[in-house]
């Protein structure tokens, strides 16, 4: 904090702290080292990082605290300690099924309830806790495009934008965020698009989970008595480690097995396929309202380190204190290598169609990490390593 009465603060969507000059309300950015003029993109990219801090300060999460471990003994307190210890011990292990998220007896007997697969859906997306960064779809408009294709009247317009949008290609985040805007609205064909460029893994795997069962686990892989999209989860991201998912060979021969044994439902969906086939542990640097890994860079250098054999997954059977703590520090090591330096005016020689690519993508990873739940979602919970929870 500074000690200058006349400078606040304002924090960017991956956590830095940018000074902000009370007189002028302008931002007060870093000196740039290389030389580069900078001017012609200054009233935009500020108004942008004020946009940004503002998404993240209206969060539903704003007030979310995390339990913290409280170390020592208050007279007349009930003491933490074993409380924390039992909750640092689920990380040591793969989630047990059903104690993620499950489903009631009650929420399962309302979902049997609902009579229509239009209903069914909704409900699906709704419980996914996925929602739309990129265009405001209301609660009511969730599922209102038909298997058939036919839109609700109401939400002609909505529908028109989102379709226009799904194939968007201006980078890998926007691809998946109007893809998944089209699957909320009721063309899951979209919900998933690229899972090789992005940071938000959790966010790609909760769509990927809602995919299935809204499928029936069918995809473009389906072969005769094998579902695709099931056989594709385990494959691409069990079998390779993909996507902030533990590379788990064993796991992945069981999920194998359902994708060649499973049968949808009557309505074509498998809505309590995370019963049947677990959840899994989801590394994702973008929580807490803040997206320390947009682009996924991070996890893809600790993956490629994984892969050489420099540190172990913390996710393994076999990690130990000592090499947890490695992975923690290559981890810590990254980010400061890697962050996204929004304290740097942008440069006047950057194209216009780059610059506003940059200021579009720092705005919808503001979003993401503003409506992101702070444990992950029901089927791509957060995993942490046990050591850094006392941090």
């Amino acid at each position: 904090m500074s000690g200058n009465k006349d400078i606040y603060e304002i924090y960017t969507s991956n956590g830095l702290i940018l000074e902000v000059d009370k007189n002028t309300n302008q931002i007060i950015f870093d000196k740039r080292e290389d030389g580069r003029e900078v001017g012609k993109y200054t009233q935009e990219y500020s108004k942008a990082l004020f946009e940004a801090h503002n998404i993240k300060q209206n969060s539903p999460y704003k007030d979310y605290q995390p339990q913290y471990l409280d170390p020592e003994f208050h007279t007349g307190e009930k003491s933490t300690l074993l409380e924390f210890k039992d909750w640092q011990s689920i990380y040591l292990k793969d989630p047990i099924k059903g104690s993620i998220a499950p489903w009631t007896k009650a929420e399962k007997a309302y979902y049997k309830s609902l009579k229509t697969k239009k209903e069914r859906y909704k409900y699906l997306v709704i419980r996914s806790g996925i929602r739309s960064v990129v265009i405001d779809i209301p609660y009511e408009a969730i599922g209102a495009v038909d298997e058939k294709g036919n839109v609700d009247p109401k939400y002609e317009k909505l529908y028109r934008i989102v379709d226009d949008n799904k194939h968007n290609l201006r980078s890998s985040l926007f691809h998946n965020e109007w893809g998944m805007a089209a699957g909320i609205l009721g063309d899951y064909k979209y919900l998933a698009n690229d899972m090789f460029q992005n940071g938000f893994n959790a966010r790609f795997i909760q769509a990927t989970i809602l995919y299935i069962q809204l499928s029936g686990g069918s995809s473009i892989l389906d072969k005769p008595n094998l579902l695709g999209a099931i056989y594709g989860y385990a494959d691409i991201a069990v079998g390779s480690g993909l996507v902030g998912v533990h590379k788990n060979p064993l796991r992945e021969q069981e999920i194998k097995t359902l994708a060649k044994t499973l049968k949808p439902d009557e309505f074509g969906m498998l809505p309590f396929i995370d019963e049947i086939m677990g959840v899994d542990w989801v590394i994702d640097y973008n929580k807490y309202r803040i997206a320390r890994d947009e682009f996924g860079s991070m996890y893809k250098a600790l993956r490629s380190d994984i892969v050489e054999g420099k540190i172990k997954d913390p996710r393994d059977i076999d990690s130990t204190y000592e090499s947890r703590r490695e992975f923690d520090h290559h981890r810590g090591g990254y980010y400061n290598g890697m962050v996204n330096a929004y304290g740097y005016d942008i440069p006047n020689d950057r194209s216009e169609e780059s610059a506003q690519l940059r200021i579009d993508s720092m705005i919808l990873t503001a979003k993401l990490a503003a409506l992101t739940p702070p444990q992950g979602y029901p089927n791509a919970p957060y995993y942490f390593t046990p050591e850094n929870l006392e941090w």
